[in-house]
């Protein structure tokens, strides 16, 4: 059996929300629980992401103002191979906490800004 890779999340009902594989000309698994959230009232509890065997968590959600997730790449300016990473995180004010972890396990903080980031966080419609 594979082990489980993405993020899974833990909604203020208890129940728990999985990464589905993408499908063409649907939105992601992350805009559909983005919609679900709002539609139906409920809250993120706890957010977390599995790749490789390493578990990335963002904070409790008693410690935060919201959580964030997104997929990236980019071309290394080293070797010029294009890596994919994802990455979950917390809100605290107005800055996003960033975890991002690549293919090769290879895990990076990073901070930004919460306008540079809303599309990808459960504060997009605020």
């Amino acid at each position: 059996m594979d082990t489980f890779q993405g993020w899974t999340a833990t909604l203020s009902n208890g129940e728990n929300a999985w990464e589905q594989p993408p499908v063409p000309e649907e939105r992601t698994s992350w805009q559909k629980l983005l919609d679900r959230l709002n539609e139906e009232n409920l809250k993120i509890t706890s957010l977390r992401v599995q790749r490789g065997g390493v578990t990335l968590h963002a904070l409790p959600s008693k410690q935060c103002d919201g959580y964030f997730q997104a997929y990236e790449s980019h071309t290394s300016m080293f070797n010029g191979i294009e890596i994919i990473q994802q990455g979950c995180g917390s809100i605290i004010g107005d800055k996003v906490f960033i975890t991002w972890i690549d293919a090769n396990n290879n895990v990076h903080m990073e901070v930004r800004t919460l306008p540079e980031s809303k599309f990808a966080t459960t504060l997009r419609n605020s």
